[in-house]
């Protein structure tokens, strides 16, 4: 799994394209280089082949055929292995003299040229070699035929395209090696900052990445991550402290004015009486959400929790269901509930009855009259318990799946729809968190699936 991770990496597939498009250079080079030297190869043959054509003829004209003759024979004593071969035949096809047979199947080109292919013998065994041939007249009785094999141009040829071959595969091979290894180092830098990110999006944002174990480039971008960790942090601090400063500012004064609200009411007769309840119901619910904003905030601002004590989900669940049954039953829903009894977790019992209470809540709230709310609990072999509230309401689209999580933020129909300050999800996920622990939204088709997982 690791080498295919590395192998899809974008370090890898550049060092493959890079290689690919090198090594079709290089082979077009190669390519190109040789076609050139044959060319030159070639043409220089050919020369040969005609200064030789003249040769004999200035040899015809001076000392006839027995000047011709010995000319031929001391080319023959002379060995060497791309010397010229002849041919000198009559008028009527008859040898004369030359080392070529007069048997030989030539293959006629333009203006004198031809060529064939004939079996020399070489260390004991027959080898087929290529002659490039210059058919010539001498006077009008005697036809003379020089040839030239290019046998040693063709067999380093071969040789050289096969060392490159071979030297372009290897060096291919090692090229993809070492992308393998550079992908594997490259990819190994980018877990650990992904890992470390991840560490502290879960954890503490105070926490920065340790950047004195990394060189280069990895190391200056762990400093600008660190810095934007910083001004994050910076920026989340101010804004929580705003509204933290407003709910314990406000908070004083609004409970002086609640009880000044219920001692003026007891001197007021009903009809007036009714209004100051109204009141001091507004009241109690914007000191509700103050409590609740400095509760999440102390949340936020602590470690997680650490202690020793277990308690069972599945009676913590039980105890939010038989709370919220009622309503459930005023509104005609259906609510459904689904626990393992060895479902334990270590927590404050409380707190994990808020995170549950408050999820329940909103999936009643918003859940039409027949509908159905079901609440689940299962192990995790591994990982802990998972709960799940569930519901059949209008439920949220994707796209605002991370923003319930803000404080206040509420989906533009329910501000109107149903009452609330949009801290539910918020103190659930702060709870979460403390007890090391997350909150993720599924779609349930219709309606909204709460999956709470605790370790």
């Amino acid at each position: 799994m690791k080498l295919r991770k590395v192998l899809a990496s974008l370090t890898f597939r550049y060092i493959a394209k890079y290689l690919l498009v090198l090594s079709m250079a290089v082979f077009l080079l190669v390519i190109g280089l040789y076609m050139f030297f044959s060319y030159g190869y070639f043409r220089d043959l050919g020369a040969s082949l005609v200064d030789e054509e003249d040769t004999l003829q200035l040899i015809y004209r001076g000392q006839g055929l027995p000047g011709l003759n010995q000319y031929v024979e001391d080319q023959r004593a002379n060995w060497h292995v791309d010397r010229f071969h002849y041919l000198v035949i009559d008028a009527d096809g008859n040898k004369l003299l030359g080392d070529l047979p007069e048997d030989t199947a030539y293959r006629d080109f333009d203006d004198g040229w031809g060529g064939f292919e004939l079996a020399l013998l070489e260390w004991g065994r027959e080898v087929d070699v290529d002659f490039l041939a210059r058919r010539i007249d001498l006077e009008t009785q005697y036809h003379v035929i020089v040839a030239r094999n290019y046998r040693d141009a063709v067999e380093k040829g071969r040789l050289v395209l096969a060392t490159l071959f071979r030297t372009m595969l290897v060096t291919v091979l090692l090229g993809l090696l070492g992308g393998v290894f550079a992908a594997a180092r490259s990819l190994e830098r980018v877990d650990w900052l992904s890992g470390e990110m991840a560490r502290i999006v879960r954890g503490d944002p105070s926490q920065r990445l340790d950047a004195s174990r990394e060189k280069g480039q990895v190391r200056e971008l762990a400093q600008i991550m660190n810095q934007m960790l910083g001004q994050m942090e910076a920026l989340m601090q101010g804004v929580r402290s705003v509204s933290d400063n407003i709910a314990h500012d406000l908070r004083t004064p609004l409970s002086r004015l609640r009880n000044q609200l219920s001692q003026l009411r007891a001197g007021l007769p009903d009809d007036a009486a009714a209004d100051v309840d109204q009141l001091i119901g507004e009241c109690d619910a914007l000191l509700a959400s103050f409590n609740a904003v400095l509760r999440i905030s102390t949340l936020e601002a602590g470690s997680r929790y650490s202690g020793g004590g277990e308690l069972d989900l599945g009676e913590v669940l039980q105890d939010v269901v038989e709370l919220y049954e009622p309503l459930a039953q005023e509104k005609e829903i259906d609510l459904q509930l689904q626990w393992l009894p060895s479902a334990v977790c270590r927590g404050e019992a409380d707190l994990l009855f808020q995170m549950f209470a408050n999820v329940l809540d909103n999936a009643i709230k918003y859940t039409p009259a027949g509908g159905t709310v079901g609440v689940r609990l299962e192990a995790v072999e591994g990982q802990g318990s998972r709960v799940t509230i569930s519901d059949t309401g209008p439920g949220i689209s994707s796209e605002h799946w991370e923003d319930v999580f803000r404080r206040f933020y509420r989906v533009e129909p329910s501000r109107s729809a149903q009452p609330g300050h949009g801290l539910g999800l918020s103190m659930a996920e702060a709870i979460a968190h403390y007890h090391g622990g997350n909150v993720d939204l599924k779609d349930n088709r219709p309606g909204l699936r709460v999956v709470i997982s605790l370790p």
